[in-house]
């Protein structure tokens, strides 16, 4: 097991493995041990999202490091979203090699970019907003929030080599969340932004799909050499 680089990679808020499975795939197939936690109340139900909180989310993404560690020698995190919240979290309490964060919020819910891609395209917006408002309990909502206030105080502690991801029509967290998070963190961390021109929110399913996917296997590759 010598010299074994391991990848979590962990999903958003109200989502699932899906957010991040290209990613994933493509790491699995490049040989690197990769695990995918499904958050608590995630991926279910939502009587079971409303019941879950922001501490069982994180619990879900520390058993899923204790798992990896026991595979690998060291650990690459990479949060999709909410899930680069969580990141932030692991990076302060366990061993991280790299930080990756995509489209992680530090200002939420772009309200003009989302009322431009309803514009553009209202059929399919429309439809993908109306069913998240209902399918996300508020309760889930103010747990986010928490975490989100919680998270902050947290980022000056991050000395980890962090490089962060950014789409610039992101539809669901301004685009300056990165700028605002590269400065927050300590500046050990040598934190680096790339930004997507074309990608809405969902930076893994959108245009630059295949752009990201190799920026970060190329990261990983540049601060975890085999």
């Amino acid at each position: 097991m010598s010299g074994t680089v391991g990848c979590l990679v962990i999903h958003g808020f109200a989502g699932d493995i899906n957010d991040i499975l290209p990613l994933a795939k493509h790491l699995r197939e490049a040989g690197f041990p990769v695990e995918c936690p499904t958050l608590e109340g995630h991926g279910t139900t939502r009587r079971h999202m409303a019941k879950s909180t922001r501490h069982e989310w994180l619990k879900s993404a520390e058993e899923a490091y204790k798992l990896l560690s026991m595979r690998v020698d060291s650990i690459v995190v990479i949060g999709f979203s909410m899930g680069g919240l969580l990141a932030f979290h692991l990076a302060t309490s366990y061993p991280v090699k790299l930080l990756i964060t995509m489209n992680t919020p530090y200002k939420y819910w772009d309200v003009k970019e989302a009322v431009h891609y309803l514009r553009e395209d209202f059929p399919t917006h429309s439809r993908r907003y109306i069913q998240s408002i209902g399918r996300i309990p508020l309760s889930s909502m103010l747990q986010f929030r928490l975490l989100l206030s919680e998270t902050k105080p947290l980022l000056p502690k991050i000395k980890t080599p962090y490089v962060l991801l950014q789409a610039k029509r992101d539809d669901t967290v301004h685009a300056v969340s990165a700028e605002l998070l590269a400065t927050s963190v300590d500046k050990a961390a040598a934190p680096q932004i790339s930004w997507y021109e074309h990608s809405n929110h969902m930076l893994l399913h959108g245009p630059d799909k295949e752009e990201v996917i190799a920026h970060v296997m190329a990261t990983i590759r540049k601060h975890c050499p085999s």
